[in-house]
């Protein structure tokens, strides 16, 4: 993977212009990625998990919803994500990572928290099917922690039987920053590259999840101790930092454009507006269960909901995730043709990031 490409930027959302153009128009469009939680069963109990109070034990995706929706999708849908919970502890993970494959998406990713990698039947699916595998590391705040350290060496197992095999399989990780652990980004980015990973991503850490306006923990310094971090890690090392995350700007949008792009589907077959805000009855666009038509991207209840949501109303804006980062720039983007201004400035090539179809 070249490290000169960027996993993240909110001008990534333009990659595809004739899709890009095409909504512009009005005109009905098909997402670049879809992020979907096979299953809300998970390894871990982390206190600060978002997902905790809506989480219902067992609740999983079964194969014929996903059949039916990877049917519709995968044709016109280039990238997906496969999420939870943790998505290897899904049954019919290996069925479902091959289905996607077979029904058209061009490239797979997968977030885990590790705990299943070095599982053969997860190895297997991901190696033959997947493009990436993004990794999220925990457990070392204070110190590394045995349970981070045991996730390394189960990283260092699937690196090694990638080479074996020569597989493309590409191995990330990410960390989740707040001032208060600005200290500790050296020594355990160190040692995560250390494990044979592709590239180390850094974001966000929020907070408040359970009041109505979740919002960034405090970030001071972060980005200046991630940069003397990059300063000492082994030359070539992939360090990704999605910089407009951690930007102070305010964001405007009059509608959450980018929600057309980026689809999130929750385990419960409901999509929401975003990955931030799943699970929250609020932010539910259309139950998948009750109708799944060909055309249920273009459902009047979903458009209208998407059309009603915006930097005003949109009450987890402050998390900065990526619906509401692509929103600003797409209203960027119009704004300009509204004041006849140029506009190239926020287009960007799909040359220029790693995994493209993966927004």
């Amino acid at each position: 993977m070249n490290s000169k490409l960027k996993i993240f930027a909110p001008s990534k959302v333009t990659v595809d212009q004739d899709k890009l153009e095409a909504y512009l128009r009005g005109e009905p469009i098909y997402p670049t990625t879809m992020e979907l939680d096979l299953t809300q069963l998970c390894t871990r109990s982390c206190d600060s998990c978002p997902y905790s109070v809506a989480r219902r034990p067992g609740l999983t995706l079964q194969l014929p919803f996903l059949d039916r929706l990877f049917s519709i999708l995968g044709p016109h849908t280039p990238g997906i994500v496969l999420s939870g919970g943790e998505s290897t502890l899904a049954p019919h993970f290996p069925e479902t990572v091959a289905l996607a494959r077979k029904k058209g998406f061009r490239q797979i990713a997968v977030i885990s928290n590790g705990g299943q990698v070095h599982m053969p039947r997860v190895q297997d699916a991901l190696l033959e099917h997947a493009t990436s595998i993004r990794i999220s590391l925990y457990d070392w705040h204070e110190y590394e922690s045995e349970s981070f350290l045991s996730t390394l060496k189960k990283i260092e197992v699937l690196r090694n039987r990638i080479s074996k095999e020569g597989s493309t399989l590409e191995i990330g990780a990410s960390i989740l920053t707040r001032s208060n652990l600005n200290h500790r980004y050296e020594s355990v980015g160190v040692r995560a590259l250390a494990a044979g990973i592709d590239w180390l991503y850094f974001h966000p850490y929020c907070i408040d999840w359970e009041e109505q306006h979740p919002v960034q923990a405090d970030q001071t310094g972060v980005i200046e101790a991630i940069e003397r971090f990059r300063g000492v890690a082994p030359a070539g090392a992939n360090i990704q930092v999605p910089y407009e995350r951690y930007s102070l700007e305010p964001l405007y949008f009059e509608k959450l454009h980018g929600s057309h792009f980026l689809i999130q589907v929750g385990a419960d077959g409901i999509n929401y507006a975003g990955p931030e805000c799943k699970y929250e009855k609020d932010a539910a666009l259309l139950d998948l269960n009750e109708y799944m038509e060909d055309d249920f991207l273009w459902h009047p209840q979903r458009v209208s909901r998407l059309n009603e949501m915006n930097s005003r109303n949109f009450r987890v804006i402050g998390t900065k995730h990526r619906p509401v980062i692509f929103s600003d720039h797409i209203q960027k983007i119009i704004d300009s043709r509204r004041n006849h201004q140029p506009e190239e400035v926020l287009k960007e090539p799909s040359s220029h990031f790693s995994y493209a179809s993966i927004i």
